[in-house]
């Protein structure tokens, strides 16, 4: 998927055919304002004061406490980039709105426009990063608001791409044990442990995200199956032997590909013969020209906010064949373009 000028006339068809549009100021400015009057919206709480009926300004203004001419204003972008509609003097939500904003829905992006606003401040080290080859700490920087903050927004998506996920997700028959590590909302190992009855799951993840991710609710059917684990990815124990599965998912990222091999061969100890370890992350393709605007996009922000940005499934297969694992071919995800599940299986040896 990607952004771009689309003509909403015969006329901007015809210059866009041209070439004569002015598209950068489309891909900048135009970008730029479309993406935080929807993060506003959402945080102001525009959506969530429609959802049961259409008001006026006035009437959405006087519900989340702003002042009625700006409201008007917000609302009426909000109208103009297709999230609201307007009718007799009244503001409504489009179908994307009641689908993706509202609060506690099904499908609920809500948590994530409010994540975005932390990405947004990471944005703008782009240009430091670019002359000094120094990314941010992301992780290192965050408050704890900023760390429930992001928790609420990650696991708001993971939420919508568990259910393909969990469906595809290599698990070794008769798996009982496994870990999540940097599985810090903890929503993939419970979907799993809720497919899998026999399945329990160890979600570890760095101190801080651990403290805000274990109060999340999570239902009676697995809650005694899932445990938090405060640690480091990098440095801890994950035993011997130990684990049926080990899912890694957005993590291999925010590491040089040093630090992913040792992690890779730790991993491999910990799995028991025949156990599985899964990469769940963004791939990058092979080159620049085949990475599409969303691949090369994400792979420089991860570049910009952790150590290394988004690996090519051949790179991370080949850090599992050096751990002495073997390698399946890469599962790519419909519901996250661009991501997928690049799984290696510890071979069964025999003693006799």
């Amino acid at each position: 998927m990607k952004i771009k000028a689309v003509a909403e006339n015969s006329i901007e068809r015809l210059v866009l055919a041209a070439g004569w549009a002015p598209t950068p100021i489309l891909d900048t400015l135009h970008a730029l304002l479309f993406a935080r009057v929807v993060m506003a919206g959402a945080k102001l709480g525009v959506f969530e004061a429609l959802a049961a009926a259409p008001r006026t300004a006035a009437e959405v203004a006087a519900d989340i406490g702003t002042d009625a001419p700006a409201t008007g204003k917000l609302l009426d972008a909000l109208v103009g980039v297709s999230y609201l509609r307007f009718s007799g003097g009244r503001y409504a939500l489009a179908r994307v709105a009641r689908r993706w904003l509202l609060k506690g829905g099904r499908w609920s992006l809500h948590d994530n426009m409010l994540h975005r606003y932390l990405e947004w401040q990471a944005a703008e080290h782009l240009e430091e990063f670019v002359r000094s080859g120094r990314p941010l700490d992301v992780h290192a920087q965050m408050t704890p608001d900023m760390w429930a903050t992001y928790q609420r927004g990650m696991r708001s998506l993971a939420n919508i791409v568990a259910p393909e996920i969990t469906r595809r997700m290599p698990v070794p028959r008769d798996a009982s044990d496994m870990i999540d590590i940097g599985g810090g909302h903890g929503c993939f190992a419970v979907a799993l442990c809720r497919r899998h009855p026999g399945l329990r799951a160890t979600v570890l993840d760095l101190p801080a995200a651990i403290e805000q991710a274990s109060t999340f609710p999570v239902d009676e059917d697995v809650r005694d199956r899932i445990v938090y684990r405060a640690g480091d990815a990098l440095a801890d124990d994950l035993g011997t032997e130990r684990w049926d599965l080990v899912l890694m998912s957005q993590l291999v990222h925010h590491f040089d590909e040093l630090a992913n091999r040792e992690l890779m061969r730790r991993v491999a100890q910990a799995l028991r013969p025949g156990g599985i370890v899964a990469v769940l992350d963004l791939f990058r393709p092979s080159s620049p020209g085949a990475a599409g605007q969303s691949g090369a996009l994400l792979d420089v922000f991860y570049a910009v906010t952790s150590r290394s940005g988004t690996w090519p499934w051949q790179d991370i297969a080949d850090w599992q064949r050096q751990a002495g694992l073997r390698p399946r071919r890469p599962i790519r995800l419909i519901t996250v373009p661009g991501a997928g599940i690049q799984a290696a299986v510890k071979p069964v040896t025999n003693s006799a």
